[in-house]
């Protein structure tokens, strides 16, 4: 799998301007979205807006240093699950409100200028099954991993919960999977880019990619290195 992301960036602090920060890397925009954090930005520092929002600052940080930079990766013991997987779920409301609409109106865009081409045909089933195996995999975590976070303090281990937990292990093939075939479908577009062709819908296509499949490999960084091991700490159990 490719490494996008790994360039080292200077650690996103408290004090500097949500807009600086902004400035500096455009693509945390709807990462800031996902914390209530919409408008009237101006010069308001980290801190402030969290103050302003009610949002935990270090959380806060924590996403934005994480999405910011390769090279950073928070204090796994440090973070608060249940934050964790209010943002994860918020993260997942983005991809199919956003992200896999975009990419179906790109997908749309580029079968009118290539109607019919063995190149749309292969994208758009391969897109498509992509999405399919997506929606599950978001179905599996919100059934069955979740919702483990509102009983980590209780004592109540029914068959369901044990279900849950059995079930966490499985997280990390299917991740692995998902991760891999976005860089798969980048390569095939990069390979087969026609002659005489509008590049630009090219160019959207593959930045639309690129971003989600950053994203992606965020995500799974919290749940492979933070959710999963907490709840199986918390729970009793081992790999």
């Amino acid at each position: 799998m490719r490494d996008p992301g790994s360039k080292k960036q200077a650690l996103i602090e408290a004090d500097d301007q949500l807009c600086d920060v902004l400035g500096r890397n455009i693509d945390l925009l709807p990462i800031v979205y996902r914390f209530g954090i919409s408008s009237n930005m101006g010069q308001s520092t980290l801190e402030e807006n969290s103050l302003n929002h009610k949002i935990d600052l270090d959380f806060l940080l924590a996403v934005l240093n994480t999405y910011h930079s390769g090279n950073y990766f928070p204090n796994t013991d440090s973070i608060d699950l249940g934050l964790l997987t209010d943002f994860l779920t918020k993260t997942h409301q983005h991809l199919k409100q956003v992200t896999i609409p975009l990419l179906g109106s790109l997908m749309q865009s580029l079968k009118i200028k290539l109607p019919d081409t063995k190149l749309t045909i292969t994208l758009e089933q391969y897109l498509n099954d992509y999405i399919t195996r997506l929606m599950d995999h978001i179905e599996f975590e919100e059934k069955y991993i979740f919702p483990l976070v509102g009983l980590r303090n209780g004592n109540r281990m029914g068959s369901e919960v044990k279900t849950s937990i059995s079930k966490l292990k499985k997280l990390f093939s299917q991740h692995n999977n998902v991760e891999t075939e976005i860089s798969d479908l980048i390569m095939i577009i990069l390979q087969h880019i026609p002659e005489n062709t509008d590049i630009q819908i090219f160019h959207d296509i593959l930045h639309t990619l690129s971003h989600f499949e950053k994203e992606q490999v965020d995500h799974a960084r919290f749940e492979d290195k933070i959710l999963v091991p907490r709840l199986l700490k918390l729970f009793g159990s081992k790999f």
